[in-house]
């Protein structure tokens, strides 16, 4: 999925962000690479999402605490919280899209 897309699961009603979109909001590509390789690739916007798959488990970046994410190799308080600004910046994003529709 490219990073600008945003889905809509009709069955759940919700908003799906590819993790690759943080980039747009100042995240590094590295960075998203350690995000992914601890299981985290999706934004989920107005909900947890966390879909099981019979390999992996993956997990919505938004619903991971401060601290879990500071358990990332390599990612400190200021990473960890620029993250989040991301994140939060992907909301206003889709929240005001939605208001278009």
């Amino acid at each position: 999925m490219p990073a600008s897309t945003i889905s809509e699961d009709h069955e759940d009603e919700e908003f799906i962000i590819d993790i690759d979109g943080i980039q747009a909001h100042g995240v590094g590509a590295a960075d998203i690479t350690k995000l992914k390789a601890n299981g985290y690739y999706t934004v989920a916007v107005r909900t947890v999402l966390i879909v099981s798959d019979s390999s992996h488990s993956r997990q919505s970046v938004h619903a991971a605490t401060r601290r879990t994410l500071l358990k990332i190799k390599g990612f400190s308080e200021v990473k960890v919280e620029k993250v989040k600004e991301a994140i939060a910046k992907c909301q206003v994003s889709v929240f005001q899209m939605s208001k278009i529709f």
